[in-house]
């Protein structure tokens, strides 16, 4: 899961993959703002068929929370 979830956040960030890392925030990706999180939802949403409550999203705002919030819906990678 880990490459999937690496290939789809930096499809929807519109980031290098060298950029990605779990300490990567919102804050630090200026692409990142309110309409690209929620397209980064839809997007974790259809791939791994989970629905995020808004305490999901809430916990969604670096990559390290996007990985346990995925985690906890479907499993450790």
């Amino acid at each position: 899961m880990n490459s999937d979830l690496n290939a789809l956040l930096v499809e929807v960030l519109r980031i290098p993959s060298e950029r990605l890392s779990d300490e990567l925030t919102m804050q630090d990706v200026e692409e990142w703002d309110s309409l690209r999180q929620m397209e980064l939802i839809v997007a974790v949403e259809e791939t791994y068929q989970i629905e995020l409550s808004g305490d999901d999203i809430a916990n969604m705002a670096s990559i390290s929370g996007i990985r346990k919030t995925v985690e906890s819906k479907v499993g450790a990678a």
